[in-house]
């Protein structure tokens, strides 16, 4: 069967009941893992999530000691398997590689793939999710969901695939909010000119009330004088 390419790596295919399947150790070399047990591991895990048509094990032929044949039994996955794994993996070209499966998928079906994607409900699950991370905070809003978007390669949360929603909702839990510097060093230049401009409205202030405060003593020591001036007078010339 004619040998595929993803991003330079030879990958050589089985064709099993007339279809395009790869050996874990091409699937591991696909997704940039230096050991096909990352991929058994992957599908240990999450073996209940694939079906049969997905995923199976093959004997094959393989030299032995002393250039004998010998059998072993190998694990191969169809390309919806591959897809499959692909979700679960989190290495760099892990995305690639799954649009790249798709890319096969279509050519092999003559149409476009359609993969289900989250429901109504579980996106109200993800904006209640969000929404109890963030606590309202605008900034944290848009922070999270642009993360969420990069992360599975939407442009909404709503495009995330179905089975990749636990995922998404680990990834909302997990999320650790980053400082945004600029905004911070936005938001410290802003209090900085508030806490300026205070100090210049409150020394005017106090100029003020010192000068009020002037004129009060100057008024009470004439009221003082003139009482004075008054009782002596009385006490003088009435009394």
């Amino acid at each position: 069967m004619k040998a595929l390419t993803f991003q330079n790596i030879a990958l050589t295919p089985a064709k099993v009941d007339n279809q395009i399947w790869l050996t874990s150790a091409d699937l591991a070399k696909a997704l940039g893992y230096s050991s096909d047990k990352s991929v058994t591991n992957l599908y240990n895990s999450n073996a209940d999530e694939f079906t049969s048509g997905m995923t199976t094990v093959i004997e094959s032929m393989t030299n032995g000691i002393n250039n004998s044949q010998r059998k072993i039994k190998i694990r191969i996955f169809s390309l919806r398997g591959c897809h499959l794994i692909a979700m679960f993996a989190r290495t760099k070209v892990a995305k690639e590689f799954r649009q790249w499966v798709l890319d096969i998928l279509d050519k092999e079906v003559g149409e476009p793939v359609q993969v289900a994607k989250i429901t109504d409900s579980q996106a109200y699950q993800i904006q209640k999710a969000i929404k109890q991370k963030c606590l309202n905070n605008k900034v944290h809003y848009q922070t999270i969901y642009h993360a969420l978007y990069d992360e599975f390669g939407v442009k909404s949360y709503k495009d995330i695939l179905a089975v990749e929603f636990d995922k998404a909702l680990a990834f909302i839990e997990s999320f650790v909010f980053t400082p945004n510097l600029a905004l911070v060093h936005n938001i410290l230049a802003d209090q900085a000119h508030q806490n300026k401009k205070a100090k210049g409205e409150l020394s005017e202030i106090i100029g003020v009330v010192r000068h009020l405060l002037d004129h009060i003593g100057e008024l009470q020591h004439r009221l003082d004088v003139g009482e004075r001036n008054i009782r002596a007078l009385q006490t003088r010339f009435i009394i």
